[in-house]
This record gives structure tokens, C-alpha cells and sequence, in this order.
């Protein structure tokens, strides 16, 4: 019919009308475009291509700009809804926790926390027939996003399903848009955007997960566990760190399995042969440590239960003393830095008017730029961290409120598990003896 039926890409057209067609004795017709192959007057045919594929561009930024102005309003763009809720058929940007599912998602946090593993969370999926997200999207649309399951494996979760359920920020009731982008419209692939550039949008729907249970998902997903002889994960799994080099602590089991011949020891020393740095063992017995920490933990929390408000006004205190130094150092690296890229917008403008006034060559435009522009990344880099690092100092409070609210939670502590030991403690120096 016309030339764009072929292709709006014009490099890949042109290939074809002119290399491939040619080779295998094909004579490609045009109609509308007059364009035959077997003729001589087709010099106008690579502008044609140019053209038809300028219309797909223009198109594919018009749906771009609008995509983008509803992900800045916090509307929904694709179809996808999290797993573990549905759309509220009168107003599809709204989500309502799904009945058949979101008591799946509460099971599978529920059990991370509590030191199950992905593989012992995967059986009690199967074991309990709980579809995959791929196969309950079939069943209730007849489409799938994603390559369906053998009717085998319908039961079987692959470990990347749940760990983005572990991941999503939509279960604490938050709408995040902007996630991932199109390299070019040319191509399907898609990238995932930086926390910097996706849109944040708080309380927009009915959580799942409660603040608490999602950071200690979020806690546990960032150290690497492994499971020990026992094929169980240690209690003190990623808290354990040397006192004098920083080094990970590292579980060392006796002969056999009984707990009373395990014991914690320095990862740099253990690994002094192959890199040649030193440190001494800092070992420590697991029993003992254990006796340690459930007596301290005990004595923490009969005291804020019996002196709560003493304690509040005191973590407060003594957490604001310590913040206050480091906070004015780190808002007047702020305004420095804020400061400095204000003046590098001036230079920018400045040195952008003295070359379109022909003052100042591309070549040195260019050089001087260059410089500048790489200084103004990397400010606008430190600037980000700093706001953050400011925004965490000043949430301390709440984190001292957040702490007496999960004391309440407890009556007693009477035995360490890996979910109480996980909730209370970030992390645990060990030094050595003097």
C-alpha cells in the first residue's frame, strides 16, 4: 500500500530496499508512494523513510509527555496492579486489598521475618495451592504479562516473585509511579528508573504491611544468609561484626551439631592466609552470646515498661546531643554546596550567551563545559544525600516512639528468636577480651 506499511525504521527499511530485496531478487512495490524497486527513480525513497519514521518519533513523545503527567499525578499507567489487591471499579487509580489474596502477602511477610527461608516460604505455597501471580492473572483475564507456568508447576513461585513482593512499597499503602522507562521507542527493553526520579505518593490506599514488618523484610533481603549444618538460619545472622576491624563475624560449628560447641569468630582473621591482613580471633561462644543478649534485652525492657516516659525524654535527649554536631556540619555543607550550584547555573548561562555571540569558539565551549558539568553531577549527588542524611537525623523521634510501641508488643522475653532479636537489635561489636 505505502511505503510505512514496510517499516518506520528508516534504517532497517533501507536496508531492505536496498541490500536484502536486491539480493534474493525481490521487487518491492509502493503503490501509494510510487516506489518500485525495479525502476531507477528512487532517490526519494530514503527521504520517504525519514519521514515516516519522524512521524513515529513525534508519536511516541506525545504518549510519552502524557504517560509522564500521569505518573507526576500519581495516576496508574499500566494495568498492572500489585498483587494483593484489586482496582476499585470506581476509580482504577485507587486500589482495594483483593480478598483471595491479600492474606498471601501478610503469610509470605510473616514468615520472612520470622527467619523462614524463600525455599521453605515456596513449599507452603505449593502445599497450600496457591497460584502463581502469572497463572491468577490467566484465570482471571486470559492474558499474561509474563511467560505462563506448565500446568505442573502452577503451585511453584519463582524466588524473583517473592522477593518483589518482599520489595514493594505499595503494601505500606504508598503509590510509587515512574519506575522504569523505555530505552527508545525503537525497542522494548525497559530500564529501571533511580529512587531519585520515580514519583512518591504517602497514604494513598489500605496498607498490608505495617512499618515495622516491612523494614525487617527490607533488613534481612540486604544481608546475605546462610543456612547452617542444621539447614536453619543463625538467630544472629548479619548483626555480628568485629569491634576492631568491622569485619563480619562468622558462625563456626564444632563437631557435630550441638549449639554448645558453636562459636563466633573475626571474618579478617579467618581469612588471613589468602589476603595477608591481620586481626586477633574475637571469639565468642554462641551460647554465651545468646545468655548476653536475652539478659540485656530482658533488663531494656522491664526498664522502659516500668520508666516508658523517663526513657522516651531520655533517648530524645541524648539522641538530639549526639545529631546536633553532625547536623550543622551537615547543613552548611548544604548551603555550600546548594549555594555553588546556583553559581554554576550563572556560569552555564553566561558562557552559553558569549558563545552564541560568537565571543567564545565551540571548541572552548565545550572544554569549559565539560567541567563544570561534571562538578554540578556530582553536587547534585552530595546534596541528595545530605537531604536524606538530614531527614533521617530528624526522624530520631519517631524511632525512639516506634521503639516503645514494639516493647508493649512483647510481655516477656524468655527464649531469642530470629524475629525478636532482628526487631530490637541493628547491629552487635564484638571485642576482644582485655
Amino acid at each position: 500500500k505505502d511505503l510505512s506499511r514496510l517499516g518506520r525504521n528508516y534504517l532497517k527499511t533501507g536496508e531492505l530496499i536496498e541490500i536484502v530485496f536486491p539480493e534474493y531478487e525481490v521487487r518491492y512495490i509502493a503503490i501509494n508512494d510510487g516506489v518500485d524497486t525495479a525502476r531507477e527513480d528512487n532517490e526519494f525513497t530514503p527521504l520517504r523513510n525519514w519521514f515516516n519514521e519522524f512521524y513515529a518519533r513525534d508519536t511516541s513523545k506525545k504518549i510519552r509527555a502524557v504517560k509522564q503527567a500521569k505518573a507526576q499525578k500519581g495516576e496508574r499507567v499500566n494495568g498492572q496492579v500489585p498483587y494483593g489487591y484489586i482496582a476499585d471499579p470506581n476509580d482504577r487509580n485507587h486500589l482495594l486489598p483483593d480478598p483471595e489474596t491479600a492474606h498471601i502477602v501478610k503469610q509470605i511477610f510473616a514468615m520472612y521475618v520470622r527467619g523462614d527461608r524463600i525455599c521453605e516460604i515456596q513449599n507452603w505455597l505449593r502445599e497450600h495451592e496457591v497460584l502463581t501471580v502469572a497463572e491468577l492473572q490467566y484465570r482471571r483475564t486470559g492474558s499474561h504479562r509474563h511467560p505462563r507456568p506448565h500446568p505442573n508447576c502452577i503451585y511453584n513461585w519463582p524466588d524473583k516473585t517473592l522477593y518483589d513482593i518482599l520489595a514493594r512499597k505499595e503494601y505500606l499503602g504508598h503509590t510509587i509511579t515512574g519506575k522504569s522507562y523505555k530505552v527508545s521507542y525503537k525497542s522494548k527493553k525497559t530500564k529501571k528508573n533511580p529512587e531519585e526520579k520515580r514519583y512518591f505518593f504517602p497514604n494513598t490506599h489500605e496498607p498490608l504491611i505495617d512499618e515495622e514488618t516491612f523494614e525487617l523484610a527490607q533488613k534481612r533481603i540486604a544481608t546475605k544468609h546462610r543456612p547452617t549444618k542444621v539447614d536453619e538460619i543463625d538467630i544472629f545472622s548479619g548483626l555480628l561484626f568485629c569491634g576492631d576491624c568491622g569485619y563480619k563475624m562468622y558462625l563456626q560449628q564444632g563437631a557435630g551439631t550441638l549449639e554448645r560447641k558453636h562459636a563466633y569468630t573475626c571474618g579478617k582473621y579467618r581469612n588471613r592466609i589468602r589476603t595477608g591482613e591481620l586481626c586477633t580471633t574475637h571469639y565468642i561462644r554462641k551460647s554465651v552470646l545468646k545468655e548476653l543478649v536475652l539478659a540485656d534485652l530482658q533488663r531494656v525492657l522491664s526498664y522502659v515498661k516500668e520508666h516508658e516516659q523517663e526513657f522516651i525524654e531520655t533517648a530524645n535527649e541524648c539522641s538530639a546531643k549526639a545529631v546536633q554536631k553532625t547536623l550543622t556540619q551537615q547543613r552548611k555543607e548544604l548551603d555550600k554546596a546548594q549555594s555553588r550550584i546556583s553559581e554554576l547555573n550563572i556560569l552555564f548561562r553566561k558562557l552559553y550567551e558569549d558563545n552564541a555571540l560568537g565571543k567564545l569558539s565551540d571548541e572552548q565551549f565545550a572544554f569549559l563545559t565539560s567541567g563544570y558539568d561534571e562538578e554540578k553531577k556530582t553536587l547534585t549527588r552530595r546534596i541528595a544525600e545530605l537531604s536524606q542524611e538530614i531527614d533521617n537525623a530528624t526522624e530520631r523521634s519517631a524511632d525512639v516512639k516506634r521503639f516503645v510501641a514494639l516493647v508493649r508488643k512483647y510481655t516477656a522475653i524468655t527464649e531469642l528468636t530470629y524475629e525478636n532479636v532482628h526487631e530490637f537489635i541493628d547491629r552487635i561489636l564484638i571485642h576482644e577480651l582485655d
